[in-house]
């Protein structure tokens, strides 16, 4: 598995939450221990490109990313929940399972190439379906490992299109 798609210890799994401020708060914790960055600065650069419109992609899934400063390399998180959320994703359907991405804001030039690949990751119902059924960290790396990458028929719609479109907003401060 290449280095972007590992995930080693950085899985949150059947989190228990009604809304997006603790799915947020979670993963700015869990990012926060990694990379030593106040929680407040991830926290709050996260809510800040999420106000620039959902990081949902639809089929229950969601990116939430954002570029840090004095970061030293990029981090994520994987985090699945008990329950759905809403999230104001393109396909109206809530959201379970959420990638948050930080990328250190002084090395933008990776950034918009590792979203689109986690995208095309993530875009697979099947991954999804498998993730959301880990119950473990070992089960969820397994998935990952077995599933992350093989080829499969794209989602259609909404998933896609939000995909692409990174690409075309790649020019903007987020």
């Amino acid at each position: 598995m290449e280095e972007e798609v590992c995930f080693e210890k950085d899985f949150i799994l059947e989190l228990p939450a009604q809304n997006t401020r603790p799915v947020f708060q979670a993963i700015t914790s869990h990012l926060a221990v990694r990379t030593g960055i106040d929680p407040r600065i991830i926290f709050t650069e996260l809510m800040n490109r999420e106000a620039l419109g959902s990081t949902g992609f639809g089929a229950g899934f969601a990116l939430p990313h954002a570029l840090v400063p004095n970061l030293a390399s990029p981090a994520k998180v994987l985090a699945t929940l008990r329950d759905a959320i809403e999230f104001n994703a393109p396909d109206d359907q809530p959201v379970d399972v959420f990638l948050a991405v930080i990328w250190p804001e002084d090395q933008q030039e990776g950034f918009l190439p590792a979203l689109a690949k986690h995208c095309r990751i993530f875009r697979s119902r099947k991954l999804l379906a498998a993730l959301r059924d880990a119950r473990s960290e070992t089960e969820a790396l397994i998935v990952l490992a077995t599933l992350a990458g093989k080829s499969e028929p794209a989602v259609t719609g909404p998933v896609i299109t939000r995909c692409n479109l990174l690409h075309s907003v790649g020019q903007m401060e987020f």
